[in-house]
């Protein structure tokens, strides 16, 4: 396991630790390669997880789904993304909503995200986070890269061990 990969799942271990409902939200544009590629995560997620974790596929529109979110009234928010990190193409990275809230230019959603974050922690007081994915091609067309095909993988892997 290389060691962004072991931080991962220790970063994510400690953010999950006192979870008790959790919101994972993916967000991506289907017809924009990797883009899609926090979508692909909780769609594998379906029928693997306990009925704790409530699944939402945005899309491109986190916002449309607040009210889902309120209603639920979680502990914990995931918002799993692709990000331009500047980091190797599939690396994975769990991101304080702060780190977010005061970057520039982390997300392909950073402006929606950074708004999403602070209204629904606002109206929940739930803890949130992104998983944020570096990803490889963000043209349009349809299916991730073998480089993001292998992150969701890897990182469905983590959550299917770390979700209670």
């Amino acid at each position: 396991m290389k060691e962004h990969e072991r931080a991962l799942d220790e970063e994510l271990a400690s953010w999950l630790s006192d979870a008790k409902k959790i919101v994972v939200a993916g967000i991506g544009n289907p017809i924009r390669r990797d883009d899609h590629v926090g979508v692909k995560v909780v769609q594998d997620l379906v029928g693997k997880v306990s009925r704790n974790v409530h699944l939402i596929e945005c899309e491109t529109v986190p916002e449309s789904f607040v009210d889902e979110i309120i209603d639920i009234s979680p502990s914990h928010v995931l918002l799993v993304d692709a990000a331009l990190l500047g980091l190797a193409p599939g690396t994975a990275h769990l991101y304080d909503v702060e780190e977010v809230v005061n970057s520039t230019s982390i997300s392909t959603h950073t402006l929606p995200l950074r708004v999403f974050c602070e209204y629904v922690f606002t109206l929940t007081g739930a803890k949130i986070a992104l998983l944020l994915i570096e990803p490889l091609e963000t043209d349009f067309g349809e299916g991730l890269s073998t480089e993001l095909h292998k992150a969701a993988e890897r990182v469905f892997k983590v959550l299917v061990e770390l979700l209670p």
